[in-house]
């Protein structure tokens, strides 16, 4: 016999091939996320009827809220009846800000707070959740009257909802509480107090702006009357007079009236000089001229040193027409307040008063139904994928393949069938059942592994873990050799926790403790069963030390008779991790099949016991996947393999 520590473990034609489809893939595979989704399918439906579930209770016991809606028109701006432009300041650049200005004032806590006044509403206008009452059950709120007032104030702000309707100047104002008939007076009681406070601060800036200007006019008064004192006194002081509108003095006046005089004597020189006969008249003439000449000289001299002073009330004389035009423009500006502050349009108008509503705003059950499978959907949906980034059991073939460098010998689908007996015999009870088919190509897989090993027919399965289906995979896949004409010996060789014969229904006397302690001879070792063609050696009694028993020379004995006088010998091994007993028989035969349950062990389970096998020398031919639910899922597209049961 040839054990696989002799077949050149590092042969490369022995190792399987690695497909190209079975390595790392880096693009989005579409498909990988549906299976996802597929496997852990009864997730997500479980979180989507949990999230359905608590919205319907919280539905059910939520109170109703009612809302109320009042319709608002907001001009851009009111209409410049008086143009005052302090009044009437014209358009904000940025309408958005404008309106959006409107919005909160709506909703400030001045009006809030006039309509609660207004009203004399109360904690109950408001819809307390049952979170909130909760809450307030186990914190207690404050009892003080200012902290009560703050938090309905708040509390109502909450609740009011501003909606613009699209392509108009009109606003919906919605409130949403706890009664129809309190809904609709909050939210008439809110616009009627916005409306009014913006007529009351119109009529504010309009008184303010008369007060800011009657100060203005006394000052202006004052000043007016200050400087007209001030140019009469140095007009009087000095005798400056206001002539034909002009500025004049005693000595302006006296040079006038001598310049005239100077006229009028250079007119008589001139024309003595024209006449002969007053030629004796020339002298006193030209003497007179002479006269009036030094005088104006003398009044010139005077006038000069007035002048000074004739500059200082000019001067004076400004201020007062600077004093009295500042004190005429506010007398006007005054009386344009008075006149607009009689006809000032108020650019806010109510147009539909909020009306009783009918029906309960929330909770709306279909909404809230939609809602909570949406969120169920999406929660179950991450839930899923966090599950399957989590889990490490074996999901998909290719990736298996890739990892442990081994080839899927073969797929055992679940089944139903509870009870251990029949679920041994389910290959021949069933023969036309996936079941039955999929032991029947595992054979034929093993077959040319067997060929191409050329050793023994001596078959070893085991496993990663305990409760892996081996046992059941061993007995329907003797019988399938059996039910072939096969001549088959089955050997339970776990000789810890031995189950063979509790599933064939044979006794656990003369079994393989027996003979390799030399208690029992091997003429009565072998059982006959109940299958055809089919031998068992059950494991006897359960050994303290199996692996020394097993590592017995008696043990490679046994293998070489049963080689001689059965077409097939399959060991029921006990599983890899924690035990060396599985290494020994390794060893001993031609060919070792490691199941694995592909729902419930781990990725790292399977690898970490390839990991240990392969340090001692071995090498596992294959991998057989058992339980497989849906085959699809793991990669295999074709539907020969699904079978909608488990064990």
């Amino acid at each position: 016999m040839q054990n696989l520590n002799q077949t050149a473990p590092g042969n490369l034609q022995n190792r399987p091939h690695i497909p190209e489809f079975a390595k790392a893939q880096d693009s989005l595979d579409l498909r990988g996320f549906w299976k996802t989704l597929s496997r852990q399918k009864g997730t997500i439906l479980s979180i989507i009827g949990i999230v359905l579930l608590l919205t319907l209770v919280f539905t059910l016991f939520s109170s109703p809220l009612y809302r109320a809606t009042a319709t608002l028109n907001v001009e851009r701006e009111t209409t410049k009846v008086i143009d005052v432009e302090f009044l009437n300041p014209g358009d904000i650049r940025d309408t958005r800000d404008f309106y959006q200005t409107q919005f909160e004032l709506i909703r400030s806590h001045g009006i809030i707070e006039r309509v609660i006044d207004k009203l004399d509403l109360k904690g109950d206008i408001i819809r307390q959740s049952m979170i909130g009452k909760i809450k307030n059950t186990i914190i207690p709120p404050s009892s003080s009257s200012v902290t009560e007032k703050t938090a309905l104030v708040k509390a109502i702000s909450e609740n009011l909802y501003i909606e613009p309707i699209k392509n108009s100047r009109l606003v919906n104002v919605h409130f949403e509480g706890s009664s129809p008939e309190g809904s609709a007076a909050v939210a008439n009681a809110i616009v009627e107090t916005f409306v009014t406070s913006n007529v009351e601060r119109r009529i504010s800036t309009t008184t303010e702006a008369e007060k800011f200007l009657n100060e203005r006019i006394t000052e202006a008064r004052a000043r007016l009357e200050e400087s007209e004192g001030k140019l009469g006194d140095y007009a009087q002081q000095h005798t400056i007079l206001q002539l034909d509108n002009k500025d004049s003095t005693t000595s302006t006046h006296k040079l006038v009236q001598l310049s005239e005089e100077l006229v009028r004597a250079e007119r008589e020189i001139i024309a003595i000089r024209t006449d002969p006969k007053r030629k004796s008249e020339l002298g006193a003439a030209q003497q007179s001229a002479e006269f009036i000449r030094d005088e104006i000289n003398r009044e010139e001299e005077v006038a000069l040193k007035r002048q000074e002073k004739t500059n200082t009330y000019k001067t004076l004389q400004r201020e007062v027409e600077t004093n009295q035009a500042s004190y005429q423009g506010l007398l006007q500006r005054l009386k344009e307040v008075n006149v607009a502050g009689g006809v000032t349009n108020n650019n806010l108008m109510i147009i539909d008063k909020a009306q009783i509503p009918l029906d309960k705003h929330k909770p709306n059950m279909m909404t809230n139904m939609a809602f909570a499978s949406l969120l169920g959907l999406l929660l179950g949906i991450a839930v899923a994928f966090l599950r399957d980034f989590m889990d490490d059991s074996v999901k998909d073939i290719n990736e298996l393949e890739r990892q442990t460098q081994l080839p899927i010998l073969g797929i055992i689908p679940a089944v139903r069938e509870k009870d251990p007996r029949k679920m041994a015999q389910l290959a021949l009870t069933e023969p036309r059942s996936t079941v039955a088919e999929s032991f029947r190509t595992l054979r034929t897989t093993l077959r040319f592994k067997l060929r191409e090993a050329n050793g023994d027919n001596t078959l070893f399965i085991t496993s990663s873990r305990a409760n892996e289906g081996k046992t059941t995979v061993s007995i329907n896949l003797a019988s399938t050799y059996a039910h072939a004409g096969n001549k088959v010996l089955l050997i339970d060789a776990d000789l810890r926790n031995p189950s063979l014969h509790k599933v064939m229904g044979t006794t656990e006397e003369n079994g393989l403790t027996g003979y390799l302690t030399g208690e029992t001879t091997l003429d009565k070792l072998a059982q006959t069963s109940n299958v055809q063609n089919l031998d068992i050696i059950p494991a006897g009694k359960t050994s303290h030390d199996p692996a020394e028993l097993l590592s017995n020379r008696r043990m490679q004995d046994l293998l070489q008779i049963a080689t001689e006088n059965y077409d097939m010998v399959i060991i029921d091994g006990p599983p890899i991790l924690g035990l060396a007993d599985a290494m020994i028989l390794s060893s001993m035969t031609t060919l070792t099949v490691l199941a694995v349950d592909s729902g419930n062990t781990r990725t790292t389970t399977v690898t970490n016991a390839l990991k240990r096998l392969r340090q001692s020398g071995l090498t596992v031919s294959g991998i057989l996947l058992n339980r497989v639910s849906d085959a699809s899922d793991l990669g295999y597209e074709d539907d020969y393999y699904s079978y909608p049961t488990r064990v």
